[in-house]
């Protein structure tokens, strides 16, 4: 019974040495309206600060006290004169009341006394957007806009509430009408749009916005600007075919010479959309061989044709001759020009790999390396293209020396540890597990972290299949189907694999194998096929060595091939929470953030 008494004591002591400030704070957190009204009361006859002023006004209307709550507005006002945020208090507290024509009365006064401000203007147009009042928020911006004696529209302000009452033609003509009054505000125009006619817009908005700006295109016809937004808007939704109908007109209006069809195919072609690119590049081509970009447009041209046959996977014989013709030709017409290094590449690459003429392939690279005059970093490239020609012919150490020979060259650059890992691959290829380790070793702190990251895959991969040496035969058996899939040969290697996966009993060859099925999966033109494998991995083997690549590479085919963008994201996001320290981390922040409008979740 004394202890009891002792804390009620205690209790009361603690309330008398609470201040009225601490109080009123607590209950109010506490949402006790009523018994903190008491105490702002006092509070506010003491002193009428802002905070104590809106917490005691929240208090009465919560406790629907409105006439008491009426006059501390207005006692507020006769304080305050210049605090048109006032009347929007008073008309939310009628509101609240019931009044309705009283709080109308007390929105239009604030707006009524709005002065030649523009601070005034954009702050009571802000507050009653903070307060949903979106009619009022419209008559703030445009009695600014007809007072603005400096140029200032409001017309980005008068646009966003708008899209707030979600009148979207409305927003939309806002925005292009400051694009009437200057040509500088595209790319605040562009910002606003952006989540109106992105990838994973609302597709009845984009419509709205399309029938807008088509609008205004023809009703400022000789104003570039409008047009030059269509195409934008038509990118940012992959709509490349229409944005090539409109990027021609442009190029024929502003006698451009094609260089904005070169840029459209080269944004095509980082979005696989070869057609288009095709049809950009064609354009070019049919200018003439006196236009600038007439040798750069033949080359990539051919180029796409290429990339988009190899995409497909299903090509023929015939199909792969077709398109070496086409190249055959392509460089002997081109030969006067320059930059013809790369067209030389791809042909040798589709005469060794696909057509599997190799003396062609590697004298058209010996060529090509010899050129005079040729950056280093050019040279190396055709080197390494010429190793890689050697290895897929079967001359495994003439490719080993060609890579060593770039290694050397290039021993400060990324790509002479490009030249290290594909020589240290060698050796795994052959059987010389521990050379290739140690060679592997040294890569892991390469400059270049994809090529560290290979190098401590393939490392850990030897040394888990390496320990007990009288079981080699499945890495060994891997290790020459991955050698037959870098040479092509594909019908060899998915019966190989199918034997290494029963004889394996390691993890991280067993991740392997499923990967590398998932990726001829890929080369074979069967996304639905690979998924399953990277599905199969993920599942399997969520703390092993590659779901976070699985993870990526199917983000990727959602997001290119299967154009699922909801599925898409998902993965990304998973890479996001689940492998933070994945090698794909920032990419897939990166798309992430693009594909859901928001900020990548933060990381576990």
């Amino acid at each position: 019974m004394v202890l009891i008494f002792s804390l009620g004591l205690a209790s009361c002591a603690i309330a008398q040495n609470a201040t009225d400030e601490e109080l009123a704070q607590q209950y109010y957190i506490d949402k006790q309206y009523d018994k903190a009204v008491a105490y702002y009361e006092k509070i506010y006859a003491k002193r009428p600060s802002n905070m104590v002023y809106h917490n005691y006004l929240d208090c009465l209307v919560q406790t629907k006290d409105f006439k008491t709550a009426e006059k501390l507005v207005k006692k507020q006002m006769r304080q305050d004169q210049s605090n048109l945020g006032l009347w929007i208090d008073l008309g939310n507290t009628y509101t609240v009341a019931g009044d309705d024509k009283s709080a109308a009365d007390s929105y239009e006064k604030a707006i009524h006394n709005l002065p030649n401000d523009r601070g005034q203007v954009l702050a009571l147009g802000q507050l009653f957007i903070d307060n949903k009042k979106y009619d009022y928020a419209l008559e703030a911006y445009k009695k600014g806009k007809n007072m603005e004696k400096n140029g200032y529209t409001y017309l980005f302000e008068i646009g966003a509430v708008y899209k707030l009452q979600g009148n979207i033609e409305a927003m939309v003509d806002s925005y292009l009408d400051a694009l009437v009054i200057s040509e500088s505000y595209i790319q605040s125009v562009q910002d606003n749009l952006q989540m109106n006619v992105g990838e994973n817009a609302d597709p009845a908005q984009s419509a709205v916005i399309r029938k807008e700006l088509l609008k205004y295109v023809q009703k400022y016809s000789d104003n570039d600007v409008f047009s030059e937004l269509l195409i934008w808007m038509l990118i940012q939704q992959k709509n490349y075919t229409d944005a090539l109908v409109q990027v021609k007109a442009l190029d024929k209006r502003k006698h451009e010479g094609g260089q904005r069809l070169m840029d459209l195919a080269s944004t095509c072609i980082n979005n696989e959309a070869y057609d288009p690119a095709i049809q950009a590049y064609q354009y070019v081509i049919d200018m003439g061989a006196k236009n600038f970009n007439y040798p750069i447009a033949k080359q990539e041209q051919l180029k796409a044709m290429y990339r988009k046959l190899l995409a497909g996977g299903n090509y023929t014989h015939e199909q792969l001759v077709d398109i070496q013709t086409k190249f055959k030709q392509g460089l002997d017409e081109l030969t006067h020009y320059a930059a013809t290094v790369s067209l030389m590449t791809d042909l040798a690459h589709l005469d060794a790999f696909y057509l599997r003429d190799d003396s062609d392939a590697i004298a058209l690279m010996n060529e090509a390396a010899n050129f005079p005059g040729m950056a280093s970093i050019t040279r190396a490239r055709c080197k390494m293209e010429l190793a890689d020609i050697l290895l897929a012919s079967g001359r495994i150490w003439d490719a080993s020396l060609t890579y060593s020979q770039v290694e050397t060259e290039m021993k400060h650059e990324p790509i002479g540890d490009e030249a290290k890992l594909k020589n240290a691959t060698i050796y795994y290829y052959t059987g010389n597990f521990k050379w290739a380790k140690s060679e592997l070793d040294i890569l892991k702190g390469a400059t270049s972290k994809l090529t560290a990251n290979d190098a401590m895959a393939l490392s850990l991969l030897i040394s888990d299949n390496t320990d007990d040496s009288t079981h080699l035969q499945p890495i060994e058996l891997f290790a020459h189907a991955q050698l037959l899939d870098f040479q092509n040969y594909e019908d060899s290697v998915a019966i190989l694999i199918d034997s290494v996966y029963k004889l394996s009993n390691t993890r991280t060859l067993k991740e392997e194998i499923l990967m590398m099925k998932a990726h001829m999966a890929e080369k074979q033109g069967k996304p639905d096929v690979a998924l399953q494998f990277y599905q199969q991995e993920v599942k399997e083997y969520p703390d092993g060595m590659l779901p976070d690549r699985a993870l990526y590479n199917m983000a990727q085919l959602e997001d290119g091939k299967l154009n699922d963008l909801n599925k898409a994201a998902d993965y990304y996001k998973q890479i996001i929470l689940n492998y933070p320290g994945s090698l794909f981390i920032e990419q897939a922040r990166e798309r992430y953030r693009h594909l859901s409008k928001d900020d990548a979740p933060p990381v576990n």
